[in-house]
């Protein structure tokens, strides 16, 4: 049985296939193919970085109305709101690093740590629940930050060291602590979450604060922890990998 397509107006991220259509239906094929081919990045922001620089391009041509009843109706609703309002803060951080932020700052040597390779993973893993965060809990979005990003969002002056992965709220508005552990959430995982929940509970006056903690393994002494935490939810998440033809090869009759 082949499985229909999801309907546009379901998407929750703005679909780049029809951002990319649409584009070069209306003439701007020049500027698409620019978006599509770029190298350009802003921290681990990639996907999120071009879905950014077409809904500017999109404003800049005063065509964001029409994509959006056409291809992109979840822009209407409350999160689809959010969600264009986070792409437009990544395309101004973007901007203001002088709109030149490559992959020059990631390591392209064959000889990639293995600490560096989880590093990417999880900001990879870290920006796709960030713009996917139903798959967490129905109704979960980011934290509205005024000056800053609930992504990394820093919970005290102690440094980098001292970030939430990402800050959310639920449907009844409670602040979420999601960390995430690319590998192996371990018992420790649980301390660093309650340190975060203490200053979100501080800083935002919150009576409760919610934690999730997302790994590709939860590990038995985590499970154990978080049992005795009010509170705490554990996710495993796995990778899928999918295969599509984009072109289609030459085909010769076999030599008898």
């Amino acid at each position: 049985m082949t499985k229909s397509p999801k309907p546009e107006d379901e998407f929750e991220s703005l679909p780049l296939k029809l951002g990319y259509s649409f584009l070069t239906a209306a003439g701007l094929g020049a500027e698409v193919s620019q978006i599509r081919a770029s190298p350009d990045r802003l921290g681990s922001y990639t996907s999120s970085l071009r879905r950014a620089k077409i809904v500017a391009l999109l404003r800049k041509k005063s065509l964001l109305d029409k994509f959006i009843q056409s291809d992109w109706k979840y822009a209407l609703t409350p999160p689809g709101k959010k969600k264009l309002n986070r792409y437009d803060q990544i395309y101004a951080k973007f901007m203001k690093a002088g709109a030149s932020v490559s992959n020059s700052a990631v390591d392209s040597s064959e000889d990639e740590t293995e600490a560096s390779t989880k590093f990417a993973l999880e900001a990879q893993l870290r920006d796709y629940l960030a713009e996917n965060l139903s798959l967490l809990e129905a109704g979960l979005s980011l934290w509205p930050v005024e000056n800053g990003d609930a992504v990394e969002f820093q919970v005290d002056d102690l440094g980098a060291s001292h970030r939430v992965d990402i800050l959310a709220k639920d449907n009844g508005g409670i602040p979420v602590v999601i960390e995430l552990k690319v590998s192996r959430g371990h018992e420790k995982t649980v301390g660093q979450a309650l340190y975060y929940r203490a200053k979100i509970r501080h800083r935002f006056a919150a009576k409760r604060v919610r934690i999730f903690i997302v790994a590709a393994e939860i590990s038995p002494e985590l499970q154990a922890a978080a049992s005795e935490v009010p509170d705490v939810l554990l996710f495993e998440y796995s990778l899928a990998v999918k295969v599509s033809q984009v072109a289609a090869s030459a085909t010769f009759a076999p030599q008898s």
